[in-house]
């Protein structure tokens, strides 16, 4: 199941879906005069949410590679480029929206951007504007699609690092290894936490299972959620006592927010892994199709390199017009083939450690 971030990316990736933007270079300096007139945005969205009694929204951080433009502005100057800007919005809990989804939140605001849109009819938002998508000119006859991501308050430090790459890494390397990792589980590593579902007491696989007794949220701690999953398993399979548990993953219980890696979440995965091992885990309970690391991490890493893969092989860039659009999505392809070379490497560490 891809969270709000990835599944919002395979349809507006780039700007590609207006003409406006696709001469548009996205450099260090586009990204800093696109959330300079995403704050104003901002500003004034909230100024027409006050005049119907909603509760106002804060500007998060820049999400996905936008995360470091102002390190890419010191170090490569203009000559640094980006596929997109994503910008986190942090809105508030509502009662209303109790028990919803991620993408029903999601909606519930966008909705109300629409709306702010067509009445105000801001002169800097562009008239292509789509949902969540907004357009903002950031100089005469030169506009930029931002893709404003709502995460609500309580989830937003997960929701800001979830979608957070490595730096000079395609976002979806490292998003991969949760959504990966999660799916093998029949659980959702996604925008609102580690989540599963249950159908009469068991797990069942998330995306697939419309109908459930009970969601349950085992974690939204970004930094230790790989060390908290070990812990729901070890409770429900081994139950009482102290768990062995691989150095690997006691090295790596989750991310690390302070210097994002591919690395440290596939180290995560080998560590779990093994430390399942470790506890004689493997065969019983939410384990049952496992018999050995080398089972399990084999079935990550197939799950895994097939999303790459079918995110290459996607008709999601035909939406390319210009010759500028054409270079970006073949540059795109590019960079996720490199990407799953690098992940490829640091996964097949494991069968040396």
């Amino acid at each position: 199941m891809k969270s709000i971030f990835e599944s919002w990316r395979l349809f507006k990736e780039g700007g590609w879906d207006s003409t406006a933007t696709q001469s548009t270079d996205i450099t260090p300096s586009v990204i800093k005069s696109a959330l300079e007139k995403a704050k104003i945005f901002i500003e004034d969205f909230n100024s027409f949410l006050q005049t119907k009694e909603v509760p106002t929204i804060q500007m998060g951080a820049p999400l996905g590679s936008s995360a470091y433009y102002e390190q890419d502005m010191e170090e490569f100057g203009e000559d640094k480029f980006y596929g997109d800007v994503d910008l986190q919005i942090i809105v508030p809990e509502m009662e209303e929206l109790e028990g919803k989804t991620p993408s029903q939140v999601a909606g519930f605001w966008t909705k109300l951007m629409d709306e702010f849109i067509s009445i105000k009819k801001p002169p800097y938002v562009h008239e292509d504007s789509k949902t969540g998508h907004p357009i903002l000119e950031i100089g005469p006859d030169s506009w930029v699609q931002v893709d404003m991501i709502p995460h609500e308050e309580p989830i937003s430090k997960w929701g800001r690092y979830r979608t957070t790459p490595e730096r000079g890494v395609k976002g979806l390397i490292i998003g991969n290894v949760f959504s990966s990792l999660g799916e093998i589980l029949n659980m959702s590593i996604q925008s609102s936490g580690v989540q599963f579902k249950l159908v009469g007491g068991a797990r069942k696989p998330y995306p697939r299972t419309r109908k459930f007794d009970k969601l349950v949220t085992l974690t939204t701690d970004i930094e230790n959620f790989v060390t908290d999953i070990f812990k729901n398993e070890f409770r429900q399979i081994v139950g009482t006592g102290t768990a062995k548990v691989d150095p690997r993953l006691k090295e790596n219980p989750g991310l690390n927010i302070k210097d994002v890696k591919v690395e440290t979440l596939m180290n995560a995965v080998k560590g779990l892994a093994y430390s399942f091992e470790m506890n004689d885990m493997y065969g019983k309970g939410d384990l049952i199709d496992f018999n050995s690391p080398q089972s399990f991490l084999d079935k990550f890493w197939n799950t895994y390199e097939a999303k790459a893969l079918k995110n290459i092989n996607s008709s999601k860039r035909d939406k390319a017009e210009t010759p500028e659009a054409k270079a970006k999505a073949e540059a795109d392809i590019e960079k996720i083939k490199k990407g799953l070379k690098y992940a490829k490497e640091l996964f097949n560490k494991w069968k040396q450690s």
